[in-house]
């Protein structure tokens, strides 16, 4: 008998000997999730068992949810069957082509939440970026690291592609793309842009301007979406010339020519907090002062709210912004990919963390 051969000694039958030493070495990693399992032939031959004992032992595996039969392919290796508890890390990606170095205050903050999220269960947290290496280096550390389980924040369609392929357990944060096939977790920017649109109406506007981006990203088609609503049933909408692209040409020059005109707008949505940080900067150098001369209603975390946004606009009225949690948004994708990893056949669903307007009194509607 071999050294891989397997005993039917006190181990008991020959079926679960094999099951336990399959599911040892995918513990261990010698079986990485997206490998794939030698044939039944080559395990009947290299473990010297009947090809009856191999299907039986594939089976219990596959029940276990460790790996899934691929027509004409064999049995893959999940992802999830890597064990957390046993050291496969948690990877936090964050990929994107515009910025590849680059966490940012937002990124920077969900990464501290999930690296709590996990220590407190005693998982290891893997952060990923980009770091312009390509898609599938990236995807290969994932493979190398055996992790546990992936929150992407990337809408980039080929490494979804690879870790849907390879199995990998995987919530997508703050980002969405449609027919991905994973769950995700995001601001709700609709809601967002509904109250932000909602509350320059009860102040008695009518001319209203948009800062931002209209079609973009995800992001910005929903809050400009729930603006046009709101501002649909009054029979309004914001004109082409009231609008400003952040990513356009001449940005500043765009900005002091919308707030000169005669028929400048009497109220601005800039519902990002770069875009209202340098709205508010343009008007107050055009003796405009937001909250008295213009209304503006701008856009930031709960988290960087008091420090960063309020703090950032002082001198003068802060404007209110649509807020919301990043803690929330990290608890939720936590969970859920807690129970993907328990029940990967579920339905994808988006998960919407609500916003809410907040003042400088730090009254909230």
């Amino acid at each position: 008998m071999t050294q891989d051969s397997v005993s039917t000694g006190r181990g008991g039958r020959p079926s679960n000997q094999l099951a336990a030493t399959l599911r040892q070495e995918i513990a261990t990693g010698r079986l990485a999730g997206g490998d794939f399992l030698p044939t039944e032939r080559e395990l009947a031959i290299r473990h010297q068992v009947a090809r009856k004992t191999v299907g039986r032992a594939l089976n219990m595996l596959a029940a276990e949810g460790l790996i899934q039969s691929s027509p004409r392919h064999g049995h893959k290796v999940l992802a999830r069957a890597h064990d957390p508890v046993r050291g496969a890390p948690l990877a936090y990606v964050r990929h994107t082509v515009q910025e590849p170095e680059r966490w940012g205050p937002l990124h920077g903050q969900l990464l501290t939440a999930f690296e709590a999220m996990a220590g407190s269960r005693g998982w290891s947290l893997l952060a990923v970026t980009s770091r312009g290496r390509a898609v599938e280096e990236v995807f290969e550390q994932l493979r190398a690291a055996r992790v546990c389980g992936a929150i992407l924040d990337t809408n980039d369609s080929e490494l979804l592609r690879l870790v849907r392929a390879a199995g990998m357990p995987a919530v997508m944060v703050d980002a969405w793309v449609e027919g991905c096939g994973f769950d995700s977790v995001v601001q709700d920017s609709y809601l967002g842009g509904l109250q932000a649109a909602r509350w320059l109406l009860s102040r008695g506007h009518r001319r209203i301007g948009w800062f931002g981006e209209v079609a973009r990203s995800f992001h910005s088609r929903e809050r400009f979406g729930g603006a046009a609503a709101i501002l649909g049933e009054e029979d309004l909408h914001i004109p082409g010339e009231f609008r400003v692209d952040p990513y356009g040409e001449d940005v500043d020059g765009a900005l002091r020519r919308l707030l000169a005109r005669p028929d400048r707008p009497t109220g601005v949505l800039a519902l990002w907090r770069e875009q209202t940080l340098k709205l508010v900067g343009a008007a107050r150098a055009m003796g405009l002062e937001p909250g008295r001369d213009i209304d503006v209603v701008g856009w930031a975390t709960e988290e960087q709210y008091e420090a960063e946004f309020r703090a950032a606009l002082a001198g003068g009225p802060v404007p209110p912004a649509a807020v919301w949690s990043v803690r929330q948004m990290a608890e939720a994708a936590m969970l859920r990919l807690v129970e993907r990893r328990a029940n990967p056949a579920m339905a994808p669903v988006q998960i919407r963390i609500p916003t809410q307007l907040r003042f400088a009194d730090n009254k909230e509607v």
